[in-house]
């Protein structure tokens, strides 16, 4: 643990802000940041302000990093923000976001213009470094040695342990929970009839060729998601409208026209991206939402976008890169394709006995001994030769090489000697998850259905931004899942348990248009994803705010450091976020470190 630098001073009514009124620095040196605009790397500045917000942070984040410091040596920060709302301060969510739960002090000065026309928002720092770099502490004694140590037991570390084997190597996957599968995660209703998945839950038998495969494999019986009868729209004004699967929703002509040509745009857009490595600082420095307003999105466009971002990925279009989300959507074929419930579509087939099935058989099909459950790595070790050292668990593993699969926030808990590269430091800090959890339902029957609906529903006020139904009617289960997501979701998380419920099944009752609900209800299953460390607090994967691809390119991220390999679902090219990403990564990384460690084996003959 690094020595703390900053000290907070509060008087009796400030200890709840974000910031604090006043620091005390205990440094060995201080470092002044100059004042940082939101502009890209070779000076070009978006229109939109909170746009500029995000880049401004991220050059923040660079220097801080570059400085070989952190958020948390941050004794003051001034924000100079031209033409000030004060009665719509975009900027503290942002702030406090970056912050993280660090409370510098903060000085706020409202200016008429700054240095350059066009610009915005300008931060400057003030950083306290201890007078002495913390020290790591060498690892113990190695207590087993093997060719490769595999991080993370979900579909990406299981499927890299199977090609790592494959290939004559010896390999551990070291795991931090009790269990295998990481967010797959499958838990069998009350009556032990059904099962229900807290995490991903969706293949397809066409372009997810992995996942098929290890369907087909482990005998999983996989149910069609249907898509027969009706979808339903909540309105801005709560009004509920049918409409036929596949087709706009019902609105006026000119309506439907404007949401048609916004839809048609991203998906062209999304297309003409490289799929691995993303180019478009056009696209990169500014949001999804600003880049939808910018090419004459409605309200209604908007809304129905932010429900794509909040559906996908748990944020709101705001807190996005536009390039972003849709090198995210290019990764599953397009948006049309990642959003679709039907054949070839991201939501086509679920799996009866729960996805938890693929990495259970994938464990048991490993030899005896590979799969380390509770072990928690806490530190990694390069010499800068052809050795690794992985501590994990009280036990001190050596190996030639190392593939982390967990997500990107996890790895901050991780002491790595040496440090990461900067590069690769902005980019983990740079990651993010928003709020996502599923709330499944479970009713006595198929109500829905009956009245003529699919069970697809999706709100433009929430709290359940998108439904879908998730019934196994081979056990007679009857289940809406609910994705509770970005804003509206973070709210409804606030409410107690009863609450909860209480406000979902009043929002059923709207949508599907039936009466007393709560005499067909029979339970609420849900995780809370943004609690578990081991999933780095979120679900169901990472994205970036403007920049970040700009700046560090659309590779960073999978780029091995050293023997430091990585993959896991945000690192796939195809099928980011879903499992088939998880799986193609592992086979990646995989390939990586055989091929890596065969040429050492031909190099020394």
């Amino acid at each position: 643990m690094p020595p703390k630098t900053i000290d907070t001073i509060d008087l009796s009514n400030t200890t709840a802000a974000y910031y604090a009124p006043a620091t005390v620095a205990n440094p060995g040196k201080l470092i002044h940041v100059a004042g940082q605009p939101g502009s890209t790397k070779d000076g070009r500045v978006p229109e939109d302000y909170e746009s500029q917000i995000h880049l401004a942070l991220l050059n923040l984040r660079k220097i801080i990093i570059a400085a070989g410091a952190s958020i948390t040596d941050i004794a003051k920060l001034t924000l100079l923000i031209v033409d000030y709302p004060s009665t719509n301060r975009k900027h503290a969510r942002h702030i406090q976001r970056f912050l993280a739960g660090h409370r510098p002090a903060i000085t706020l000065i409202p200016v008429p213009q700054l240095a350059v026309p066009g610009w915005k928002f300008e931060i400057d720092a003030v950083l306290a470094l201890p007078a002495a770099p913390a020290v790591l502490t060498p690892l113990p004694t190695v207590d087993e040695t093997v060719d490769v140590v595999i991080i993370g037991a979900g579909l990406a570390g299981l499927s890299a342990a199977q090609d790592v084997i494959k290939s004559g190597l010896t390999c551990v996957v070291l795991e931090a929970r009790d269990r295998v599968g990481g967010k797959t995660w499958s838990q069998p209703l009350e009556d032990g009839k059904g099962t229900v998945d807290l995490g991903a839950a969706w293949i397809n038998d066409t372009n997810q060729s992995r996942m098929y495969a290890l369907a087909k494999r482990y005998g999983a019986e996989l149910i069609v998601q249907n898509t027969g009868g009706n979808c339903v729209l909540q309105d801005f004004d709560g009004r509920c409208t049918p409409f036929p699967y596949g087709e706009l929703p019902n609105f006026d002509s000119e309506t439907q026209r404007k949401l048609a040509g916004i839809r048609d745009m991203c998906e062209a857009d999304c297309q003409a991206l490289d799929t691995w490595k993303p180019k478009d600082t056009t696209l990169d420095y500014q949001t999804f939402e600003s880049y939808l307003l910018s090419r004459g999105a409605d309200d209604v466009a908007v809304a129905t976008a932010t429900v794509w971002t909040r559906a996908m990925l748990g944020v709101e279009p705001r807190d996005i890169s536009a390039l972003y989300f849709l090198n995210y959507c290019k990764s599953g074929g397009g948006l049309l394709q990642m959003r679709s419930d039907r054949k070839d579509g991201g939501q086509y087939l679920r799996v009866r006995q729960g996805t938890q099935v693929f990495a259970l058989g994938l464990a048991s099909s490993l030899p005896e001994g590979v799969v380390r459950l509770n072990s928690p790595v806490q530190a990694v070790a390069q010499d800068g030769g052809r050795s690794v050292k992985v501590q994990a668990g009280g036990h001190v593993y050596a190996a030639r090489k190392v593939i982390t699969t967990v997500p990107g926030p996890v790895l901050k808990a991780i002491a790595f000697n040496p440090p990461l590269p900067p590069a690769k430091q902005v980019w983990i800090d740079s990651l993010t998850y928003g709020y996502y959890t599923k709330a499944m339902m479970e009713f006595k029957s198929p109500f829905w259905a009956e009245k003529g609906f699919c069970g697809l529903a999706q709100s433009f006020i929430g709290p359940a931004s998108v439904i879908r139904d998730t019934c196994s009617p081979a056990d007679k289960k009857y289940v809406l899942t609910c994705f509770m997501a970005g804003g509206p979701g973070t709210e409804w998380a606030a409410l107690s348990t009863p609450e909860r419920e209480t406000s979902l099944l009043a929002q059923l009752e709207q949508l599907y248009g039936v009466e007393d609900i709560k005499k067909e209800f029979k339970q609420m299953l849900t995780y809370e994803w943004v609690h578990d460390e081991f999933a780095g607090w979120g679900c169901p994967c990472t994205s970036l705010a403007p920049g970040v691809l700009d700046t560090l390119g659309g590779d960073g991220l999978r780029e091995p450091c050293g023997n430091l390999h990585f993959a896991g679902t945000e690192t796939a090219g195809e099928w980011k976020g879903y499992m088939e990403g998880a799986v193609r990564s592992g086979e990646r990384a995989a390939a990586e470190v055989v091929k890596d460690l065969r040429a050492g084996f031909v190099s020394r003959l």
